[in-house]
């Protein structure tokens, strides 16, 4: 997967890793600098590598940047499609806390993405269009996997799942960018012990 230039054409091992340097590259130009201030020439000066060979890939920065989105738009699905059905149980406890620790490995990689669509403003109307999106196909994903679960009957699934995403969402943006300082198996922990009591009749 590339940007417009790279669409419609093989690449080799080595145009792979050239692509997958110049998206790492820009994720952490993102995280310094954010996506609104961040230019090509700063991506291309960490990926070592040049503007010709930017443009061989992505035809602009946004243009990168649609590709991320792709990215993180197809591990979110998996993501959500791999949530098993939570039993009361302890195993149903340690299922949900694996699952949690993979939301927020998933979030700590691509937080410099997710965190431009939550910077979006009227003059970015399409990022944001673009960020509900994918947290909405998120959310719709859990809905069906929380409604296959063992939950209190007065719970409603689709309730559920939007609490569920808005609370680990926000908890593990909080952890990433440092507006508390939590490790990550603390706050997968008690994340889990929350929602597995809350939503799943766990005790």
């Amino acid at each position: 997967m590339g940007g417009t230039p790279a669409q419609g054409r093989q690449l080799r091992d080595q145009g792979r890793q050239t692509l997958r340097k110049l998206l790492d590259a820009a994720l952490a130009v993102f995280d310094d600098r954010g996506y609104h201030r961040a230019r090509v020439d700063d991506i291309v000066k960490l990926a070592k590598t040049s503007h010709g060979t930017f443009y061989l890939y992505f035809s602009s920065k946004e243009d990168l940047f649609q590709t991320l989105v792709a990215e993180v738009t197809e591990e979110m699905r998996l993501l959500a499609e791999s949530l098993p059905s939570i039993e009361a149980s302890r195993a149903g406890y340690e299922e949900l806390r694996s699952w949690l620790g993979r939301f927020y490995d998933l979030y700590e990689h691509y937080h410099p993405v997710i965190r431009a669509w939550t910077e979006a403003n009227s003059q970015n109307r399409q990022m944001a269009r673009n960020g509900a999106r994918v947290l909405g196909r998120f959310t719709d994903q859990l809905v069906r996997r929380v409604g296959e679960s063992e939950r209190s009957p007065v719970i409603d699934a689709e309730i559920a799942a939007l609490a569920m995403v808005s609370m680990v969402e926000r908890v593990s943006f909080y952890a990433v960018v440092r507006m508390v300082e939590v490790d990550r198996d603390r706050l997968v922990d008690n994340l889990a012990a929350i929602l597995h009591v809350g939503l799943f009749n766990g005790s």
